[in-house]
């Protein structure tokens, strides 16, 4: 058994063993979880420098792959276009690197425009690619962001290919534009939204299209989606609030997918892993801190190679309501395959978004 699949056994066996039982096993479900993604995380570092498959050319195989796929396809990958939200820095910069080195032309979705027209110029410095990058502003804590951005794409009157799902947040207690809770306005409502938004370019794409939706193993701390915790200030605690965001991508990832059955568009949730990036940065704000987590954690290009898995490879053509980590299906939370829960997310969402 290699290190990815063995990885993923164990913890499978540790959410059969321990999930939504008590308070004290879920504890320790949602422990051993994240020990499991940052020992394995440590030990990829440790058998990279010998092993025959590194980071650099498993995502040249993916890009090779899908360029190869390209030729027989109705539309070639040049005339695509592609949207990765958060694409500035971190998971999602790789993520967009990758899509552009594979011939989509690729909008970096970004909330802070000099850090994103900085990024779209280092892409194009690394990959030696020009006008293939293009910043839009995006700022999924504002709906009216969101709506502004959506109403900017439709404008171009082109299908949309792919749709990465990456911008994320784990911080302190704050909220959106619109008074949602930060971490679930943020991670889950801002994409729900722009993602329903863009449906009909994605239906659009001749090809069929994919969404991919980064959620985390993160998820699994939680029992289930509370909805108390998210409206409720007193009852926010934040690694708490951050899992019902990422169980909440989840099951959005399901229930869309359930949704869109037979439409062309295919939607996959990812787990990236123990990855150091800005996400950690209200955690570890001294640079000692961020200097251990770099140590501990994936590199960002190793933390970005499920999400470009999901978005280009030909292995998944057809496949949709999968969650892969380390490139290989994982066990979902049992609450984002309950269908009356995808139901009671659906609507709750909508009504913060009515709102």
């Amino acid at each position: 058994m290699g290190l990815d699949s063995g990885a993923n056994s164990l913890q499978s066996s540790i959410i059969g063993n321990t999930l939504g039982r008590n308070r004290v096993t879920q504890a320790l479900c949602a422990t051993s979880i994240v020990a499991t993604d940052i020992g394995y995380a440590m030990i990829s570092k440790l058998v990279k420098s010998t092993s025959a498959s590194s980071t650099a050319s498993r995502i040249d195989r993916i890009i090779m792959d899908s360029r190869n796929r390209s030729e027989s396809n109705k539309v070639p990958n040049e005339q695509k276009t592609a949207v990765v939200t958060g694409a500035n820095s971190g998971i999602g910069f790789e993520t967009a690197k990758a899509l552009g080195r594979a011939g989509y032309h690729t909008i970096l979705a970004c909330r802070n425009t000099e850090h994103g027209k900085k990024a779209v110029e280092r892409l194009e410095q690394l990959t030696g690619l020009s006008s293939q990058f293009e910043f839009v502003a995006l700022d999924l804590a504002s709906l009216e962001s969101v709506c502004s951005f959506i109403e900017h794409f439709k404008k171009r009157d082109c299908a949309l290919d792919i749709l990465v799902n990456n911008a994320g947040v784990a911080c302190p207690y704050g909220q959106t534009i619109d008074g949602i809770e930060m971490q679930f306005g943020t991670n889950h409502v801002g994409h729900f939204a722009l993602t329903l938004g863009l449906l009909d370019s994605l239906k659009r794409a001749a090809d069929g299209a994919r969404i991919v939706i980064v959620s985390s193993m993160a998820a699994y701390m939680v029992a289930r989606i509370s909805y108390d915790g998210i409206e409720q200030k007193e009852k926010f605690f934040s690694m708490r609030n951050y899992a019902l965001s990422k169980l909440a991508n989840m099951t959005f990832a399901k229930a869309l997918a359930a949704r869109l059955h037979g439409s062309g568009v295919s939607v996959n949730a990812v787990n990236p892993g123990a990855v150091a990036t800005n996400l950690s940065r209200h955690g570890a704000s001294h640079r000692y801190q961020q200097a251990i987590l770099s140590a501990m954690f994936l590199d960002p290009p190793t933390g970005a190679i499920c999400s470009i898995y999901a978005a280009l490879s030909p292995d998944l053509d057809g496949v949709s309501g999968v969650f892969y980590s380390r490139c290989l299906p994982m066990d979902m939370h049992p609450m984002a395959l309950d269908t009356a829960e995808q139901g009671k997310l659906w609507t709750y969402t909508e009504k913060l978004i009515a709102k």
